[in-house]
Order: C-alpha cells, then structure tokens, then sequence
C-alpha cells in the first residue's frame, strides 16, 4: 500500500527548526516529534538559506 506525503502545519516547520538549534540531541527531538532527521536537517538548511 502506498503512503502519500505527510503535511505539516504551517507553524510547525519553524518550531521544529528552533528546538532543533536549542537542544543537542537532534535525533532524540526527530523520533519526539515523529519525522526524520534527514528531513529536520533539511528544514534547517531551508531557514539558514532564507
């Protein structure tokens, strides 16, 4: 079976970017808010770029 894409609220990207920076962990805050760290990593190379 197949799985279409996952959407995120608007609100939630940002936030997950800023707890991202905040903690030292970011693969234990991935697993917390259920999505990959490859995909936080690339939120944050996004927000640095912008």
């Amino acid at each position: 079976m197949k799985r279409g894409r996952k959407i995120y609220a608007p609100a939630f990207k940002p936030k997950a970017v800023q707890l991202s920076k905040e903690r030292t962990n970011v693969s234990e805050l991935a697993r917390e808010l259920g999505i990959a760290v490859t995909l936080l990593y690339k939120w944050r190379k996004e927000y640095e770029e912008t």
